[in-house]
């Protein structure tokens, strides 16, 4: 099992595009086939070759062939030489580039061999990966937004080493990683990236690209792979929403429209920004929280909890209901419902 400790340094994974092995293949085919093309074209000018160690003996094809291997892996030992005009020529002409090349084709190959064991380390990385994660978080870009969303994954006590940032750029994956996330590139709609991301065990998926179609494409591979998942989405455009959810989201938050909305309120509201702020940043100053109803608590109001009395209960949950602070006088609580209410102490 791949210790924790060791993810920071596993670097950006990805899934490759094409095998190391098929193409370490095809060189080797090729090699051989070049070897056995000479060996013919030589067997059919046998007779401008002659073998200094036996003159008597005719040359055989095992001498063709033995010839020819040694003449395109290295410069030959002399025991066969090439005696006549055209012996000498196809010796100068044909097998010359044929070795050069044969000599770029075998550096080829030892470079698909360190390509093909730094495959297989990956796939053992990427298997041991999907058996340690469960209930992680799974980020779908990791750009300003996505940085951001980690940001406060951390401050409120999530592991790095239990988030997965997925991108399609190199520079953000390897940021990622440095910063200790388990990083993936490539396009997070992809379903054979999202299964090594172990998105069918994650617990929240945050999908924040920078593209709504991109989003809704996402959110559509995510809830078709990972149907109990809690999936979060962030939207460019307000028209958008709606469309968002529509692909699986259960949640859509539109950044930039709250973002427009906060500055239009500080043209005339000039703290209210500030205090504002102050709550959308964990571990400063006043904070928000929420608990669930516990069973004792079911039937009564949210007036009666003894543990809220010094709490500013902003409002409760139930579903997609959401009953406001004006209406918790007459609001009996249920099991499930979610209480949202203002601390001082930035740690609840």
């Amino acid at each position: 099992m791949l210790d924790s400790r060791d993810l920071p340094h596993l670097g950006p994974l990805r899934l490759p595009e094409d095998s190391p092995l098929r193409a370490m293949l095809r060189r080797i085919g090729l090699a051989v086939g070049l070897i056995v093309v000479v060996a013919v074209v030589l067997w059919i000018d046998r007779d401008g070759l002659r073998d200094n160690a036996y003159p008597d003996r005719p040359i055989g094809f095992v001498d063709v062939f033995y010839f020819t291997v040694v003449s395109l892996t290295t410069v030959g030992y002399g025991d066969i030489t090439p005696v006549t005009d055209q012996a000498r020529l196809i010796n100068a002409v044909l097998l010359t580039p044929i070795r050069v090349f044969l000599w770029a084709l075998f550096l080829g190959t030892a470079y698909e061999l360190t390509l093909l064991r730094l495959r297989f380390r990956e796939e053992r990385q990427m298997r041991e990966l999907h058996d340690r994660l469960r209930d992680h978080v799974v980020v779908c870009g990791y750009g300003v937004k996505g940085r951001a969303i980690v940001d406060e994954l951390v401050a409120h006590g999530q592991p790095r080493d239990a988030i997965v940032a997925i991108d399609p750029e190199e520079a953000a994956v390897a940021r990622a990683a440095k910063e200790g996330l388990v990083a993936l590139r490539g396009d997070a709609s992809s379903e054979a990236l999202l299964r090594a991301a172990a998105v069918e065990k994650a617990g929240h998926v945050l999908v924040a690209p920078n593209r709504d179609d991109a989003c809704v494409l996402i959110c559509l591979t995510v809830r078709s792979l990972a149907p109990d998942a809690r999936v979060i989405a962030s939207a460019r455009e307000e028209e958008n929403v709606k469309l968002i959810y529509g692909a699986g989201a259960d949640l859509v938050i539109a950044p930039s429209v709250s973002g427009g909305r906060l500055m239009g309120a500080a043209v005339r509201q000039e703290a209210v920004p500030h205090f504002l702020e102050d709550l959308l940043t964990f571990g400063h100053g006043l904070a928000m929280a929420e608990r669930e109803v516990r069973p004792e608590e079911q039937g009564r109001l949210v007036a009666d909890l003894p543990d809220l009395a010094g709490a500013l209960v902003l409002g409760v949950s139930r579903g997609r209901e959401h009953c406001p602070f004006q209406r918790l006088g007459t609001f009996p609580l249920e099991l499930g419902d979610r209480i949202v209410y203002l601390s001082g102490d930035a740690g609840c």
